[in-house]
């Protein structure tokens, strides 16, 4: 099931794009809701595989530490058991949506307490691989963003200092500060097609297209305004929030902090 159904459409890339991600490891967020289960095969008390004619696989709760465009890396009980080679499944649940691959375990390796497993993920065809893409992008841009240096934030707004982060999938976040650097007032996200406002002024979220964006057959532009449905803002504010949930160790507390007040 995909977790969007009128953005990240992917069509461009045509799954290129993880390809050129290939095995970079991105950080799943702990405020991310995306829960998780791995499907193993059931194991008598020496830690022996039972036949399968006699026994179901176990579900086996588990803690999503980074994704990847082919794998995943999890934390798991310390009593599961799986070996290397061992063909699995990956359940991912989030907003009652529930997403499902087979998967091979390509490691695993017992700490004090818990379990570290690496899988490989198999996609049998582009609409589960799609699914996954829309998944994974959230991750992506969140854990990505880095600030750019000072000199290179041009100061477009009186009164108040401007700073700048960019992000994989030509993401842009400018936020702006009070004239003492530290409070910030507003914030602008540019991520796809798409560009997200909000400010301490005005509650909620101002969304609309990101300027050259194509929607239907005309292109955004400042002094063109194109409509968008609610259906559409709903979930562009979704894909927000998602990725508020993901902000890495690239952004500072404080503007994290801000940036939660528009995510909820």
């Amino acid at each position: 099931m995909l977790l969007f159904k009128r953005i990240l459409d992917f069509q461009k890339s045509e799954g290129g794009l993880l390809d050129k991600r290939g095995a970079k490891r991105y950080a799943v967020g702990a405020k991310f809701p995306l829960k998780a289960k791995i499907t193993l095969s059931a194991r008598d008390g020496q830690g022996h595989p039972l036949p399968a004619d006699k026994s179901s696989p176990m579900d086996w709760g588990c803690q999503l530490v980074n994704l990847s465009s082919s794998g995943a890396s999890i934390r798991l009980h310390p009593a599961a058991i799986a070996t290397s080679g061992e063909s699995c499944s990956l359940k991912l649940e989030i907003d009652n949506k529930l997403f499902e691959l087979e998967a091979t375990v390509a490691h695993y390796h017992t700490v004090q307490q818990y379990v570290s497993c690496g899988l490989v993920l198999k996609f049998p065809d582009a609409y589960s691989r799609k699914a996954y893409q829309q998944l994974m992008e959230p991750i992506v841009i969140g854990s990505t963003l880095e600030s750019i240096a000072t000199a290179r934030v041009k100061q477009d707004l009186p009164g108040l200092h401007k700073e700048q982060y960019h992000g994989e999938s030509e993401t842009v976040l400018s936020a702006w500060r009070d004239t003492a650097g530290k409070n910030p007032r507003m914030f602008e996200l540019l991520v796809h097609d798409f560009c997200i406002r909000g400010n301490t002024e005005i509650p909620g979220l101002k969304i609309s297209f990101r300027d050259g964006a194509k929607a239907g057959k005309r292109a955004s532009r400042p002094a063109i305004t194109i409509a968008m449905s609610a259906d559409h803002q709903t979930e562009i504010g979704q894909l927000f929030q998602f990725i508020v949930q993901n902000l890495g160790k690239g952004l500072p507390s404080e503007l994290k902090k801000f940036l939660y007040l528009f995510a909820t």
